[in-house]
């Protein structure tokens, strides 16, 4: 009796583990295509790089902010070389969202 309650428990607990594992690959797959739609509307001549002035004609709603808005281009483009590709772009966009959750966790505990 003990084992097959056992065999059971491991069963759920590991039926448990693969859902577990496939709602965070479906998260990561969400992130990614985030990233892909953000990139493609902020790459208005759609050459697979973002200037700053297409940054700024997409970002700049306050012109009173505009040096904000260089500031955060500057951080995503690393290899300086005035523009965004996609790699850069991914990495600042999930950077800037795991910063975001870890705030909101902070907040709540």
């Amino acid at each position: 009796m003990i084992t097959k309650t056992l065999k059971a428990g491991f069963f759920i607990i590991a039926i448990g583990s693969f859902s577990f594992v496939g709602a965070q690959d479906t998260l990561s797959a969400n992130k990614e295509d985030t990233s892909k739609k953000m990139f493609k509307h902020l790459d208005i001549n759609e050459d697979n790089k973002i200037t700053l002035e297409e940054f700024k004609k997409m970002r700049i709603k306050d012109p009173a902010k505009a040096a904000q808005v260089e500031k955060r281009f500057a951080r995503m483009d690393t290899n300086n070389n005035g523009s965004v590709d996609k790699a850069e772009f991914r990495a600042f966009y999930e950077g800037t969202s795991q910063r975001r959750t870890e705030k909101t966790n902070a907040k709540k505990g």
